[in-house]
């Protein structure tokens, strides 16, 4: 039987072949992001998911906030008479019309920004060494999945500085979460299998984004530790809280965190590729 993942990205390969085509224009969107899981693709803009296509019967089928399909103001309010039914709002209804009025579904789902997802999907639009935004594994859900030039395949946790799991311990915390993720990382073949998997899933569908997965030689190795990325900090607390959280997070919040392990950038646009691989090598990298 052909995995779902598969035949939804031929699918949308299909889609993407005809000329006006609802997919078509979505991959045209130069911020879109996308990430094909095991039983759907993901749209992500500006931080916001989009939609989300799935496989139905012999087609396929999008799942979307019915607040973006509105035509109509959110705020406006609608006029019921005592004889005859409620009036119907003003609306998207189909695929086709989602082509057409783009633009204003796009403006829509981009009203409201979390900051920290938007520079997830900011990290990912600008280098191609990430592989994946938001990604589900066994653990969890990870932030950025990237692959250094020295082909180590590495896991990313993306905190603002004023998040409040940073300074947390315990379940919820970042260093709990670190925690969990590293013996997931050491669990002989799972990771491995899983990255393997998120590569054939991404290489399948079509479209602009697909050239990164490419470039990615097929025996790349898996890093045995997380890396957390701290950013949005101003002048003042680099030089006055930032070295506090720093040494509590290295002293332990449920796991002891390596120099190496964490990032610092207060900028997200000042993020380079450098930055995110520095110090890591294919030691202590397990081989694909």
């Amino acid at each position: 039987m052909i995995e779902p993942w598969r035949a939804l990205c031929q699918l949308c390969n299909e889609l993407l072949a005809v000329p006006g085509s609802w997919w078509q224009r979505i991959t045209a969107d130069r911020e879109a992001v996308l990430r094909v899981d095991e039983d759907c693709i993901e749209v992500r803009l500006h931080g916001n998911v989009l939609l989300t296509v799935e496989p139905r019967g012999t087609g396929l089928h999008c799942r979307i906030a019915p607040e973006y399909l509105l035509l109509c103001h959110p705020g406006s309010r609608a006029v019921l008479c005592q004889e005859g039914c409620a009036p119907e709002l003003a609306g998207i209804a189909s695929l086709d019309d989602l082509a057409t009025r783009y633009a204003h579904v796009r403006r829509r789902a981009c009203r409201h920004v979390d900051r920290r997802r938007m520079v997830q999907d900011r990290i990912f639009l600008r280098h191609s060494c990430i592989l994946a935004v938001d990604a589900p594994f066994a653990p969890g859900r990870i932030d950025l999945v990237g692959v250094s030039p020295d082909g180590v395949c590495t896991f990313f946790f993306v905190r603002r500085y004023a998040d409040a799991d940073l300074r947390m311990q315990g379940p919820g915390g970042v260093g709990h979460r670190m925690r969990q993720w590293d013996e997931w990382l050491h669990t002989e073949g799972k990771s491995l299998a899983a990255v393997r998997g998120l590569m054939e899933r991404s290489r399948a569908l079509a479209g602009p984004q697909n050239r990164r997965y490419f470039r990615v030689a097929d025996n790349i190795s898996v890093s045995m530790r997380t890396r957390l990325l701290i950013v949005d900090f101003d002048h003042a607390q680099r030089f006055s809280g930032l070295p506090g959280l720093l040494s509590i997070l290295q002293d332990g919040l449920d796991r002891p965190l390596r120099r190496d392990d964490i990032i610092c950038a207060g900028d997200p646009g000042n993020i380079s590729q450098g930055i995110l691989f520095d110090g890591i090598r294919c030691v202590g990298a397990r081989r694909l």
